[in-house]
């Protein structure tokens, strides 16, 4: 199974490397892994014309209506929504090296966030339920059974939280935590999304030194995720059949 990495240059032979407008369709894969920043980053050099973005099928992008020849910025952001829908809905994963949420003001048709491409778990905000913080390099696995672990087991030392979850809010408590901060701050959990699943992580301090490694954990992670989706799918088809 092939996985999207967007804003990530992975080296591993199962995994598309692409920044978050030049990927191809989101629907066309089950896994995605997200850096978030990368959002945020690649949209403000289309609204600031600090570089130039094509889409996956060659088309110039703008900040503006689509023309012959380049393709709008809005269209391509509401694409993605629709996109990211699809994989949910067809119980999908979703994974985002985490940042706090921004605003861009200046995309035209309206203010955008940078996750609004992804829709929200049920009773949960990415504004107020992802606290920003500037954690120190460290993490610390309180669920080895977690598919995630190994993502925090291979990379502890090289990980620093920019955001972590709003436990003292009543609609998140369904979150499933398996990483916390020195501190104690939960960093890495688990959420229902639709028919999906969306995992949190803390992001790389220096990702363009660490990718072998990153890759590696990464890859370790979604074996078990498969892994253990399909031990849990035969369990419920064992227990239609009885």
């Amino acid at each position: 199974m092939r996985t999207l990495i967007v804003g990530l240059s992975l080296p591993n032979a199962d995994f598309d490397n692409h920044s978050f407008l030049n990927a191809p369709s989101f629907a066309e894969y089950q896994q995605l892994v997200v850096d978030t920043a990368s959002v945020s980053r690649t949209v403000d050099d289309v609204v600031n014309g600090a570089a130039a973005h094509t889409t996956y099928g060659g088309q110039a992008i703008v900040n503006g209506d689509a023309s012959a020849h380049a393709f709008s910025l809005r269209t391509l952001l509401e694409m993605r929504r629709r996109e990211t829908e699809w994989v949910i809905s067809h119980v999908g994963l979703v994974v985002l090296l985490a940042y706090p949420e921004v605003t861009q003001s200046d995309v035209a048709g309206g203010p955008w966030r940078s996750y609004d491409w992804l829709p929200r778990p049920e009773a949960f905000s990415f504004e107020t339920d992802l606290l920003a913080g500037f954690g120190r390099p460290g993490a610390v696995l309180v669920d080895s059974g977690h598919a995630f672990a190994p993502y925090i087991q291979q990379l502890a030392p090289h990980v620093a939280y920019r955001v972590y979850l709003n436990e003292t809010v009543v609609a998140v408590r369904n979150a499933h935590v398996f990483a916390r901060s020195s501190g104690g701050q939960a960093i890495g959990f688990e959420l229902p999304l639709g028919e999906g699943r969306l995992v949190v992580l803390p992001p790389l301090v220096k990702p363009e030194s660490d990718r072998p490694r990153t890759a590696a954990a990464i890859a370790d992670s979604l074996a078990h995720w498969r892994e253990q989706a399909s031990t849990a799918a035969e369990r419920h088809t064992k227990k239609e059949v009885s």
